[in-house]
């Protein structure tokens, strides 16, 4: 029996830098030529604020899980 390959066509792109990150560089140009640096300031503190909202999110949700293993072990051996 003789299988038959279809041809594949892999799109890639070659380019160093994506869509996203000139939308992103685009958007901040845009807003300082608008407003000036306070646009900056509220873009940069928006980022970094939510980084810390990540990281307190991720170790809230850690908290609870170990939280939730220990209530269950002294629950089921005791």
């Amino acid at each position: 029996m003789k299988r038959t390959e279809k041809n594949s066509e892999t799109r890639s792109s070659n380019l160093p830098i994506s869509i996203g990150l000139v939308l992103k560089i685009a958007f901040v140009v845009t807003g300082f030529a608008l407003w000036g640096w306070s646009f900056v300031a509220v873009v940069v503190g928006i980022y970094i604020l939510f980084a810390v909202a990540k990281t307190l999110l991720s170790c809230l949700v850690s908290l609870l899980v170990l939280a939730i293993i220990i209530t269950l072990t002294v629950v089921l051996i005791f």
